[in-house]
């Protein structure tokens, strides 16, 4: 049995808003901004533009890419830290009623920049335990309405959007029986010919162990809490220091924690998929780690600091390049308000 990446969305807002184009107030450029942080733009959310509406259009089009219809998605996840509303409904919920997804089990995630993996944690969990075929995961975040537009050394970083993905639950062959004896067939799990390299045992793939979401490792300090966090006006404070050394340290662990529980060398992994927080984090981590940078996707140059939506966003843009094809791993690795930290590796 394995847990699948179906298929990814994504959504951003109308609006893309380029470093010289910050305001002129917060006395930064486009020089400063890109050589501090490797940020060159953001999309800014507008009027009409929300968490549940940039969810629900990221969710849509991860259904599309998959060929799943609402009703049958069994469980939707949602991880943000912007919800339309303060406390509930849920942003899941809202995004199920849009969706049409009435069969499926809904709530909200809050673990800020982990949150994605989070839930993709708790889906794999659910799945598993309750049998559900398909669940739908988004991060989804309006971050520039709760920025500070007085502080340059923190709404420069942050961006709005939502990425989406499809989990899938996989355990047999479709007419397994038949192909063991007949030569024929196509495993849904690894999507081999039962009579190439899928080796079947029964009704399950063998190869099921080297495809989909493997090891998770998670964690909170929640003494760092004041490091980040949303005042009581509903604005976003952030200890830039702080944050910059927990998230270097946190990102080589979760990373080297991985590849030792999943036994894996560094030319194993394809890609390293991390929270676009910052270049100069993801650069320092791989230094210390001894690993080529170039293995590291980047999108913040492009989306900023989009909390639980980075990983998703990024994950989609891979996508739509065709680079999470069949025999490509990824360790994943995230940081976040709380604090929060979570990694895994997906085969594909």
């Amino acid at each position: 049995m394995a847990i699948i990446i179906k298929s990814t969305g994504k959504s951003l807002p109308k609006r893309k808003v380029m470093n010289d184009e910050l305001p002129k107030e917060l006395d930064t450029n486009d020089e400063w901004i890109v050589s501090h942080t490797g940020i060159r733009s953001r999309y800014i959310a507008g009027e009409g533009e929300s968490c549940t509406s940039l969810g629900t259009e990221a969710c849509r089009f991860a259904l599309k890419e998959g060929d799943i219809a609402p009703d049958e998605i069994d469980l939707i996840i949602c991880a943000t830290a912007t919800p339309d509303y303060s406390g509930f409904p849920s942003a899941a919920c809202v995004i199920q009623a849009a969706l049409g997804a009435a069969k499926a089990v809904c709530f909200d995630v809050t673990a800020a920049c982990s949150g994605f993996l989070y839930a993709m944690d708790i889906a794999s969990a659910m799945m598993e335990r309750s049998g559900f075929k398909y669940a739908l995961i988004v991060g989804a975040e309006v971050l520039s309405r709760i920025c500070d537009w007085k502080d340059r050394t923190s709404c420069i970083l942050f961006g709005d959007g939502a990425g989406a993905a499809v989990l899938e639950r996989c355990e047999s062959v479709s007419g397994a029986n038949e192909a063991a004896g007949a030569g024929h067939g196509i495993c849904g799990v690894c999507g081999d010919s039962a009579d190439a390299d899928c080796k079947l045992d029964g009704d399950f793939c063998a190869n099921s162990r080297k495809v989909g979401i493997g090891t998770f490792v998670s964690g909170s300090d929640g003494k760092g809490g004041n490091a980040l966090y949303v005042d009581k006006t509903g604005i976003m404070k952030m200890d830039g220091h702080a944050i910059y050394t927990f998230a270097v340290k946190i990102i080589t662990e979760i990373i080297k924690k991985l590849m030792e529980k999943e036994n894996l060398r560094p030319e194993d992994v394809d890609y390293f998929v991390c929270h676009q927080a910052n270049e100069r984090i993801l650069s320092a981590a791989a230094k210390r780690l001894e690993l080529d940078f170039s293995k590291f996707f980047i999108t913040l140059d492009e989306y900023g600091n989009t909390s639980s939506a980075s990983i998703p966003l990024t994950l989609a843009d891979m996508d739509s390049r065709g680079l999470l094809k069949k025999g490509t791993t990824i360790v994943t690795a995230a940081f976040g308000a709380g604090l929060t930290w979570a990694g895994t590796v997906i085969r594909f």
